[in-house]
């Protein structure tokens, strides 16, 4: 028996400017679908989420929920009132819940994410522990369909595990966003990858994430072949035109169209499978001292809660340091300090002559939105 169609998007396109993110798109997503989206960065997955949701309207297409369908959406940067406590935000998520259920909801949501006080601060939580709240907002209003867009970036192991659980047990359908692939092989029983390599912007595959990559790499060994035999055709179709070939016989004049329709097809191949590629280079100095960066005893409390303790730390040319912890443990505060964006309460930092640090912070506040990339 079919399973039922939820939400859909028909023939939908997109595009910012003169650029064209995809065109003539085209999926749904089914009862008892747990999937995942991934495609290069620049691709459109953030934007075709947003439209699904009904937060974006296509340039072109249509989009349709099955009546009495409730979507929820949690975005990868999500956005809180400010000045409110964490069971005001889940309870803003509830005007269609009858009034004397609502605290209820709210209880049984902030329980459920991990949160022990309803009462605490938005403005005071991690990046973690506000990805955490987002997902709570949506669960409170009991979503069919959860849509979810990078929903493990900041989210610690415990996080993780716990969403994980969330996406198997609570909506009817999901869709996920994610470049976590462990993330993705665990919770996703059908992936969709979009890519303008694709002839139809979208290549889907049945099961999990490792199955989905044989198949792509199963369908992109076919499409090159195809490609390579394409272009072997069109290089002996013109030199035949370079002969001289005139459209004298009807034959002639069909083999000159067709010429001309091989040649549009090899040049719409060629352009889908061009990936941009921005070179960053990462390398912040080419110095070589012996010590980039020495910290001793460093100690930092915030809001009467030890965060850091006498910690000691050495950064030499190419060392390569991985920075874990719970939710709001004190990681980017350590960060921070190493930076000498904020004091510590003891301890000191000493930086290597010159030293040039490059910082991309979780919410990506330094990066100016009006700026080009040029």
């Amino acid at each position: 028996m079919p399973r039922p169609l939820l939400l859909s998007c028909e023939a939908v396109s997109k595009a910012f400017g003169t650029r064209s993110l995809f065109d003539g798109l085209t999926f749904g997503l089914f009862e008892g679908d747990q999937a995942g989206l991934v495609g290069p960065n620049g691709s459109g997955k953030s934007t075709l989420l947003k439209i699904l949701a009904g937060v974006t309207t296509p340039d072109a297409g249509t989009r349709s929920v099955r009546g009495g369908v409730r979507v929820g959406y949690v975005p990868q940067d999500p956005v809180f009132a400010g000045g409110g406590t964490v069971a005001d935000v889940v309870r803003a998520a509830l005007d269609g819940v009858d009034e004397k259920d609502r605290p209820g909801r709210v209880a049984q949501a902030l329980g459920r994410a991990g949160f022990t006080d309803g009462r605490a601060a938005v403005d005071t939580l991690s990046g973690g522990w506000r990805k955490r709240l987002a997902i709570a907002r949506e669960l409170a209003a009991a979503p069919d369909i959860l849509l979810m867009d990078e929903p493990t970036n900041h989210l610690d192991v415990e996080g993780i595990l716990w969403l994980e659980g969330v996406l198997t047990e609570r909506a009817r359908a999901c869709l996920v966003v994610s470049h976590d692939r462990y993330f993705l092989e665990h919770v996703a029983t059908r992936m969709l990858e979009l890519n303008r390599a694709y002839p139809d912007g979208l290549l889907p595959a049945e099961g999990r994430y490792s199955e989905f990559l044989a198949r792509r790499d199963e369908f992109l060994r076919g499409q090159a072949a195809y490609q390579e035999s394409l272009a072997n055709t069109v290089r002996r179709e013109i030199e035949w035109l370079r002969r001289g070939a005139k459209a004298r016989s009807t034959k002639a004049k069909g083999r000159i169209k067709e010429a001309a329709r091989l040649i549009d097809e090899l040049q719409d191949r060629r352009a889908r499978g061009v990936t941009a590629t921005a070179g960053i280079d990462f390398v912040s100095s080419q110095r070589r001292t012996r010590r980039l960066l020495v910290a001793r005893g460093l100690t930092k409390s915030l809001g009467g809660r030890r965060l850091v303790s006498d910690l000691d730390l050495v950064i030499t040319p190419g060392t390569r340091v991985g920075l874990i912890g719970p939710n709001g443990s004190g990681k980017t505060t350590l960060l921070r300090l190493i930076l000498g964006e904020i004091r510590p309460d003891s301890g000191k930092v000493h930086r290597g002559t010159k030293l040039s640090v490059a910082y991309f912070d979780q919410f990506r506040e330094a990066l100016d939105e009006d700026a080009t990339l040029g």
